[in-house]
């Protein structure tokens, strides 16, 4: 796996999308306590600690363990959708009025001419709309939304490129993104905003924004 030393010299990085490049995790964290219903602190508080222990999956995985985690039920396809296409309707409209991270567009601008990836657990079409949206379409080489399996798209990435896996570099906010880049043999550098719980263990590289990750490079 690549190192992560103070300067970096990536053949190909690997992005995830929300609260790597778009400071989105709030808004679309809080959607699920508005869909809920959810106005008391305590409950509030174990639902983030649920979605936090559960970060990168899509909204569809991530309903099922609301469900199960939280309020003991089980519900079939049909009602995950449905589920599914509220929240969206909560969601959805919001987030492309939502900041880049700080750095962002320096991180990207800087890496011009390296083959940059962006690889998210938001439904392909609904993240095609944000990254639109916010003219970043131009910076990634693929975009690729849910349904996916992390790690095997960061496997093919570097396999299709052609790439050494010790020089390709993945960026992610949550776990998710740390076991893939692992399972994929790259390296990896953690983004956690000012104010939110560190979910990686003490090896992992990590920044407080892309300003962080743009003086590596």
């Amino acid at each position: 796996m690549l190192q992560t030393p103070d300067r970096l010299d990536p053949e190909v990085v690997i992005f995830d999308f929300d609260g790597v490049i778009i400071d989105s995790v709030p808004t679309k964290n809080g959607g699920f306590a508005i869909l809920y219903g959810i106005d008391d602190a305590e409950t509030e508080e174990r639902m983030r600690q649920t979605i936090w222990r559960n970060g990168g999956l899509s909204r569809f995985k991530m309903l099922a363990i609301l469900e199960r985690e939280m309020f003991g039920r089980d519900p079939g396809p049909a009602e995950i959708d449905d589920l599914a296409r509220r929240y969206a309707e909560i969601v959805d409209p919001r987030v492309p009025d939502c900041a880049l991270i700080a750095g962002a567009e320096k991180v990207l601008d800087r890496l011009d001419g390296t083959p940059c990836h962006l690889v998210s657990g938001t439904p392909h079409e609904v993240l095609m709309g944000t990254v639109r949206a916010k003219g970043l379409e131009r910076h990634f080489r693929s975009i690729t939304g849910s349904p996916n399996v992390k790690a095997e798209v960061f496997a093919r990435i570097v396999a299709e490129g052609g790439h050494d896996p010790a020089r390709a570099l993945a960026i992610g906010d949550s776990l998710t993104e740390l076991e893939a880049a692992r399972k994929a043999g790259t390296g990896f550098v953690g983004v956690v905003s000012e104010g939110l719980p560190n979910p990686f263990p003490p090896d992992v590289t990590v920044v407080g924004d892309l300003h962080g990750l743009a003086h590596r490079l």
